[in-house]
């Protein structure tokens, strides 16, 4: 019996033996060999659960450094430059009447007098004006007293600009520059709203600032209308942005004011008096041509596109 149990014992620790040499070759070929790799590699892209949520994250402006690329504008996002005196109002009170029937929000910026912005007032407001872009739903358009807002300058995707003009030699011009001459402030004027928040912008016939208004409104305006031409402006309006300005010719006709703007000088002026005038809006009406002209070539693709 003792040299049976020897015996088994013997077998036993044999059989152990042969088990585990045999196991670790086993598992030394089987981790040599590429296609375990590559079942491993596939077992590591498991399904996605679809229950499963995940954080996405962008980089930084700063993380993308100087090849950081802002998006152009927001076609589903309006800013109304109000230039003071041009009838701002009116397209105010046509965006105001057609934000229910076009399912869309206009905001009211609170009132200003246009004055310059410090850079980081400018900031601050574009800032506020993209807070409240993220927490309502859009299309929004915005207007408010305030010069033209560079948001690309603050990493911020700008919203698309539009405003209207008149005529600098307008009546209420007139009348202005008789009771105050050239102290004529911002509120005769409209290249200060196009140029922007530097100092030179307010300047009188300063050709810096005329240029500046014209590069942004290249850049940022895809309509300026005209007041005196607000048929043409508002068909413009409606093929540019089809969204917000849908239906806006027929509530036009059911709101226009029953008198013409008047364009030009109303009434006869000495030849002093009309050389001096056409001398402080020498820039002003450069720019008010150039848009006209703008417009109208606008209008006339229009045509021919249809």
């Amino acid at each position: 019996m003792r040299v049976n149990r020897r015996f088994l014992t013997s077998v036993a620790v044999c059989s152990t033996v042969i088990f585990v040499v045999f196991r670790s070759r086993l598992t030394i070929q089987f981790a040599n060999d590429p296609k375990t790799h590559a079942e491993k590699r596939s077992a590591g892209r498991r399904p996605i659960d679809k229950d499963q949520t995940y954080r996405y994250v962008t980089p930084s402006l700063a993380e993308l450094g100087p090849r950081r690329r802002v998006p152009r504008t927001n076609t589903d996002i309006l800013m109304l430059t109000r230039v003071p005196n041009a009838g701002a109002e009116l397209l105010v009170l046509i965006l105001q009447r057609l934000q229910g029937y076009n399912a869309f929000k206009h905001i009211r910026l609170p009132p200003g007098d246009h004055r310059l912005l410090s850079s980081l007032q400018e900031e601050l407001l574009v800032e506020e004006i993209t807070n409240i872009v993220r927490q309502e739903a859009i299309p929004l358009s915005f207007d408010g007293d305030v010069r033209f807002l560079n948001f690309s300058k603050f990493g911020r995707q700008p919203p698309s600009f539009i405003a209207l003009v008149r005529n600098p030699l307008h009546a209420r011009n007139l009348q202005r520059y008789h009771e105050k001459g050239e102290k004529l402030g911002l509120e005769s004027r409209a290249i200060p709203m196009f140029c922007g928040q530097d100092a030179r912008c307010a300047v009188t016939n300063n050709k810096w600032a005329l240029q500046r208004a014209k590069a942004n409104i290249i850049e940022w305006y895809p309509v300026v209308g005209i007041l005196d031409c607000m048929e043409q402006s508002i068909n413009v309006l409606e093929q540019k942005f089809p969204y917000f300005f849908r239906g806006a010719k027929h509530l036009y006709e059911t709101i226009r004011p029953k008198r013409k703007y008047a364009s030009g000088i109303p009434y006869a002026l000495d030849p002093r008096e009309r050389d001096n005038l056409m001398k402080f809006f020498e820039d002003e009406l450069e720019l008010y041509r150039w848009l006209k002209s703008r417009l109208f070539n606008e209008t006339l693709k229009s045509v021919v596109g249809t």
